[in-house]
């Protein structure tokens, strides 16, 4: 049987990609079980590299949010990175766990909801990735 989050962050991530497409935004998804960050989209300003964290409770993924980040970072060298989130508040030390280290590593953090998110790509709102 399925993981319902696997199942919620999967479904995150198709409404990323349909979204995408729709608007026609160049994008890379990573492919399922691959150890890469979910998107790296291109835009005016740069590559955008964005990570689907789609917790709606609590639970263990928010604790693996610095580590990730972390990760990724080492892998890719992104000066910028934002964490499409769930409805779940992620706790206040793990916030700032990941602060700690965007500051340390020297790339900006970001944490949008989905609407926020999209709503960005296509300048909708402000830009706010770096």
């Amino acid at each position: 049987m399925d993981n319902p989050v696997n199942i919620s962050g999967q479904l995150l991530e198709d409404q990323v990609e349909s979204y995408c497409v729709e608007n026609n935004i160049s994008y890379q998804r990573a492919k399922p079980g691959a150890h890469a960050i979910d998107f790296i989209i291109d835009t005016d300003d740069g590559k955008v590299f964005a990570d689907c964290t789609n917790q709606n409770s609590v639970g263990s993924v928010e604790e693996k949010l610095p580590h990730k980040l972390w990760k990724y970072h080492n892998k890719y060298g992104y000066s910028n990175v934002c964490i499409i989130k769930g409805d779940h508040k992620i706790s206040p030390t793990v916030l700032m766990h990941c602060q700690e280290l965007a500051r340390t590593k020297m790339f900006k953090l970001t944490f949008k909801s989905l609407e926020e998110f999209c709503n960005s790509l296509t300048q909708k709102e402000e830009r706010y990735f770096g």
